[in-house]
C-alpha cells in the first residue's frame, strides 16, 4: 500500500493497548505491568481521504452499534528484526505515522467480559486508517515529544502527547521481537490517549500529529456510495 510517497508491504499490524493513563482510567482497565498487545488484519487499512465503513451488522444493532475513534502514534519497521535490544530500537524504524484504531467497542466489552480476544472488534474492513504520510526518522528528533489530537466534525475529542506513553518505542521494540520476528513494513501502532468516544455514518474524522500531519477520513454505512 502507499502512504504519501512511500510503498509499504506489511506481514501485519501489531497494536498496543491500555498505554496511557487516561485511557486506563476511562476504560476501567488495569494497568499494565508489561505492554499489552494485540493483532489487527490487513483489510482494516485505509489511507487518507478513503472511507472508514460502519458495519451494518453493527449499526443495526442496538446491542453492538457504537464504534470508537483512536488517534495513535505508529511507526513503520525499516528491515527484518528479532531480539532487538532497546538501545538499538530506532536502527530498525522507518519512520512515523498517524494510525486511527477504529473499534467495535460494544463488541469489545463485551468479549472482555467474556474473557474473550479483542480480535474481532478490531479488524472490521476499513478500521486501520493510516497516513497521510510517513515521516522519516531522522526527521523527527523525539517521538515522545508530539501533540496528538482526533477531532469529529471539527470538534476536538482527543487531545494529549506522546510523552505520557507508559511504554516507548524502545521498550515496545524490545518486548515485541521477543516473540517473533518483524519485516519491513510491519506496522506497530502504540496506543491511544483518553477522550475515546462514538463515530456514525457522515461523520468526517481528522486525526492528527505534530510533525506529520493530520489523517482525514469520513464515515459512510456500509452499502453506501464508497466514493463520497
Amino acid at each position: 500500500m502507499k502512504i504519501g510517497d512511500l510503498e509499504i508491504f506489511p506481514s501485519k499490524i501489531i497494536c498496543v493497548g491500555t498505554n496511557y493513563m487516561d485511557h486506563i482510567e476511562e476504560t476501567k482497565l488495569e494497568i499494565p505491568k508489561e505492554p499489552v498487545l494485540f493483532p489487527k488484519t490487513l483489510n482494516c487499512l485505509i489511507t487518507e481521504n478513503q472511507p472508514i465503513i460502519y458495519p451494518k451488522m453493527l449499526y443495526e444493532n442496538p446491542k453492538m452499534n457504537r464504534v470508537d475513534y483512536e488517534v495513535e502514534l505508529a511507526f513503520i519497521i525499516s528491515k527484518t528484526c528479532k531480539n532487538v535490544k532497546v538501545q538499538n530500537a530506532y536502527e530498525n524504524i522507518l519512520g512515523y505515522t498517524v494510525f486511527n484504531d477504529i473499534t467495535a467497542r460494544k463488541m469489545q466489552i463485551k468479549d472482555i467480559v467474556s474473557k474473550l480476544p479483542w480480535f474481532r472488534s478490531k479488524s472490521f474492513d476499513t478500521f486501520g486508517p493510516i497516513g497521510p504520510q510517513i515521516v522519516g526518522i531522522d526527521e523527527i528528533k523525539d517521538p515522545h515529544d508530539l501533540n496528538l489530537e482526533l477531532r469529529v466534525n471539527g470538534e476536538v475529542k482527543q487531545k494529549s502527547n506522546t510523552k505520557y506513553l507508559l511504554f516507548k518505542i524502545p521498550e515496545l521494540m524490545e518486548y515485541i521481537t521477543r516473540f517473533f520476528t518483524l519485516v519491513p513494513g510491519d506496522i506497530i501502532a502504540t496506543g491511544t490517549p483518553g477522550g475515546i468516544g462514538p463515530i456514525k455514518p457522515g461523520d468526517l474524522i481528522d486525526a492528527t500529529i505534530e510533525q506529520i500531519g493530520t489523517l482525514s477520513n469520513k464515515v459512510i454505512l456500509e452499502g453506501e456510495n464508497e466514493n463520497i
